[in-house]
């Protein structure tokens, strides 16, 4: 009998010890689904919408020297090319949000087919910051770019000064989806709508590209005998026309204005065959800065505007372009 009665007692106390122990052990760590990086090293997704104009392929170099110039950081940047294609950018975003890249920065290609992707990775906790050309949603961490309208206007101006109030302008548009192409679109006409006698005869997308742009101004030229003036998106679109007209004859005393800055287009300003671009900052160096801000838990204004100049023949002696 006091062999049972210890042999309980024995029992219990072992029990009870051992319980005790197993409320005292920590809880197993949750596994982590994403990638986790050091303070020091950060991988950085830049979905770029295309690789194809000489203002695209300089953001790219100009971020790449951004994200190497930081000795106190190791980033790996990482780019991808859209290909002028939505379903390929949105394919490219997606992939970026399975790497767990520490921040995304994106240039749309288009701001509606692309807001829900966007939106997707921010929604799961990944820093954005959209470059040059806005969404449809306040659902991204910070935006850069210049103001669009204003240089819309700015260009309006100038275009409305140099035909002495009167005549007939080619408008060139870039990507009909993209905002800088609404933009620029809106504030040139807030200025030039205001001219009775100066009219906008033909306008037509040529999606940024100089050959299509070319193939917009030869129309032009065709279904206008008088055609005083070209506004184009861009350079790449203004030196199109600015061919077209050439080979048709009819470039001189033609103004033509662009935008971006680019090198070739300053080249042919000083000579006086082009009239006027306006710098457009591509903001990479900004949107490096921007995100290793956001990484330190520093505070970034959710909307960086960056400055731009106009360029004509005076200014262009100075300006070296790229």
């Amino acid at each position: 009998m006091r062999l049972r009665i210890l042999a309980m007692l024995t029992l219990s106390i072992v029990l009870f010890f051992s319980c005790k122990g197993s409320k005292e052990k920590p809880a197993p760590k949750p596994v982590q689904e994403k990638l986790v990086y050091e303070p020091s090293k950060y991988v950085v997704g830049f979905s770029q919408c295309t690789f194809e104009d000489p203002w695209r392929i300089n953001m790219n170099k100009e971020m790449e020297e951004a994200a190497s110039a930081h000795t106190d950081v190791q980033i790996k940047l990482v780019i991808s090319n859209g290909e002028n294609r939505n379903a390929k950018q949105i394919a490219d975003v997606e992939n970026f949000g399975t790497m767990g890249v520490n921040f995304l920065i994106i240039s749309p290609r288009e701001a509606a087919p692309l807001t829900p992707a966007v939106e997707k990775i921010y929604d799961a906790g990944i820093p954005v910051i959209v470059l040059d050309r806005k969404i449809l949603s306040d659902k991204y961490t910070v935006f850069i770019g210049a103001s669009n309208l204003e240089i819309g206007r700015e260009a309006g101006k100038y275009i409305a000064e140099k035909l002495g109030g009167k005549g007939n302008i080619v408008e060139i548009e870039g990507i009909l989806g993209a905002t800088p192409t609404q933009e620029r679109s809106q504030g040139f006409h807030e200025v030039i709508d205001k001219y009775p006698e100066i009219k906008v005869v033909y306008k037509q997308p040529g999606d940024y590209k100089r050959s299509l742009a070319r193939q917009v101004m030869e129309n032009a030229l065709q279904a206008f005998g008088k055609i005083d003036a070209v506004y184009a998106h861009n350079d790449e679109m203004m030196i199109g026309a600015f061919l077209a007209a050439r080979v048709a004859g009819r470039e001189k005393g033609m103004v033509f204005v662009g935008i971006d800055g680019q090198k070739e287009a300053v080249d042919l300003i000083r000579q006086g065959l082009l009239s006027a671009t306006f710098v457009y900052p591509n903001g990479a160096k900004e949107a490096i800065e921007a995100g290793l801000k956001i990484m330190k838990g520093e505070k970034v204004d959710k909307d960086i505007q960056l400055p731009t100049i106009r360029i004509t023949k005076d200014e262009a002696l100075d300006y070296k372009g790229f």
